[in-house]
Parts: C-alpha cells; sequence; structure tokens
C-alpha cells in the first residue's frame, strides 16, 4: 500500500494571538458554526466541554468580550457575548463567514435586524472556504481524530486506521466536507444527527496537510492532531508492521483516550 508522505518537519502552531483578525474572523465563525448560536436577545454563545473551559477564556481574551459561564446540570460553559460594543466587534468579524443556514438566518435577524445594522447582512452562502481557519474552527466544535485498531480474527492481528468524525445536526456542511476529503456520511436515527466518518490513509493525508497549515485551536484537539501525525508517519514508513511501531501507536493510542 503506497501512501502520501508527509513531511517529518511539523509546522510550529499559529495560536490566537498570532491570526489577524480576518483569520480569526474566520475560525471564531467556524466555532459558531460547528457549536454556537445566536440566541433571541442578540447574545452571541459558543458552547465548550468544561475540560475546554481554558480554551473558551483564550478566545474571550482575543476578542476582549464576553462572559464564561457554566452550564447548569450540564459538562459544559458557555462563552456569552452580550455587551452590545462586544457583539459589534464580533459581528464585524464573523460577517460573511458563516457557513450554516441556521447561523446565518440568526446573524441577520437577531444581530443586524435587532441592532439596525441592516447595510452589515451577512453573505447568504454556505460555500466553504478552504483557505481560511474556518475549518479548524468547525473540527474544534464539533470533530475529533483517533486511531482506531480493529482486530481482524482472519489475520490474526490489529489493523491501523486514523479517524476523523464529525457530527452535526444537518448534513449541509458535512456533505461539502465530504466532497473535499472523501469518506461517509452516516445518520444516526436514534440521535436525529448526521456524522461524517474517513478512515482513509489518503483522506488523513490531505486532512493533516490542511492542519499543518490552519492549526486547530482547542487544545485537546491540537494535541490529539499532534498524536495521529506521529501515527502517520509510522504508517507511512511501514513501520505499523514491525512490533516496535505497533506498540508506539498502541501507547499513541492510550494517550488519546486519557484525554477523553
Amino acid at each position: 500500500m503506497q501512501i502520501k508522505k508527509l513531511s517529518v518537519h511539523r509546522p510550529s502552531k499559529r495560536s490566537l494571538s498570532d491570526l489577524t483578525d480576518l483569520e480569526f474572523g474566520c475560525y471564531l465563525a467556524g466555532l459558531i458554526d460547528g457549536d454556537g448560536h445566536i440566541s433571541t436577545q442578540g447574545h452571541i454563545v459558543i458552547s465548550f466541554n468544561s475540560r475546554d473551559k481554558r480554551d473558551a477564556f483564550l478566545i474571550r481574551t482575543r476578542l476582549g468580550f464576553g462572559k464564561v459561564r457554566q452550564v447548569k446540570n450540564k459538562n459544559a460553559v458557555n462563552l456569552i457575548i452580550s455587551n452590545k460594543n462586544g457583539v459589534i466587534y464580533t459581528l464585524e468579524l464573523i460577517r460573511n463567514k458563516l457557513k450554516h443556514p441556521t447561523r446565518i438566518y440568526q446573524f441577520n435577524d437577531r444581530l443586524c435586524d435587532k441592532l439596525k445594522y441592516t447595510k452589515l447582512k451577512t453573505s447568504l452562502s454556505n460555500t466553504i472556504d478552504w483557505n481560511s481557519f474556518w475549518f479548524s474552527g468547525f473540527v474544534d466544535a464539533d470533530g475529533y481524530l483517533r486511531i482506531y485498531l480493529p482486530y481482524r480474527e482472519h489475520r490474526n492481528k490489529c489493523e491501523v486506521r486514523l479517524l476523523c468524525q464529525i457530527d452535526q445536526k444537518g448534513d449541509i456542511l458535512l456533505n461539502q466536507i465530504r466532497n473535499k476529503f472523501s469518506g461517509y456520511l452516516g445518520y444516526r436515527k436514534s440521535q436525529d444527527t448526521f456524522y461524517y466518518s474517513s478512515t482513509s490513509f489518503k483522506n488523513m493525508y490531505y486532512l493533516l496537510k490542511y492542519f499543518d497549515r490552519y492549526s486547530l485551536q482547542n487544545t485537546h484537539c491540537y494535541l490529539r492532531y499532534t498524536i495521529i501525525r506521529k501515527a502517520y508517519l509510522i504508517i507511512q514508513n511501514k513501520l505499523h508492521l514491525t512490533s516496535k511501531g505497533l506498540d508506539k501507536i498502541f501507547r499513541y493510542n492510550n494517550s488519546l483516550k486519557d484525554m477523553i
């Protein structure tokens, strides 16, 4: 099996403070499209797992506005931007960068109309810009990378798979992601949710190349990316076919499990 060669040199992470306003606006739009909303009061709300509270504060610091609040009876925190100046500043950052149809409606109806900023209404286009940080924000919100090690009895060994999965209530954006990277689009009837999934090494190569250029910002997501990247390098050199290489991948997998 021939797989594309990834550089052994991982680019340095570009942190939030390193991003231009344009880049940060794209990242923020992806984050809001993934796990945020604009309330009927015109507040911008972004949800985080409680373990990612530090990341919520980092975004708050980059914005200069907002409050981080624990969600009652849930393992989650919300970054809430309700101050008028903060809302207007965020509005200007994410304008024409949102891609989720519901978020676009909320932006135009609940922000622009309420604030009488109708001239700043966002574009209705939901075509993803792949030359931006939008997808990094979207994955930070609703995606994860992991190692999958199915045991094949007929071969008496484990196979190594590198998985990317993204969950959403709708499939509009997931379809674009599948068209870009290939993969599988599924539906969970019990949860009424859609998911994008890929275990192809070819697809993972292009995903990692994207994240090399447009850094994930969530602390846990970025660490998972670095571990998956190390595993990919082992696989591209066919070292996973040796006991030493496979042991390394098992250790990487245990590290990923410890992050859950």
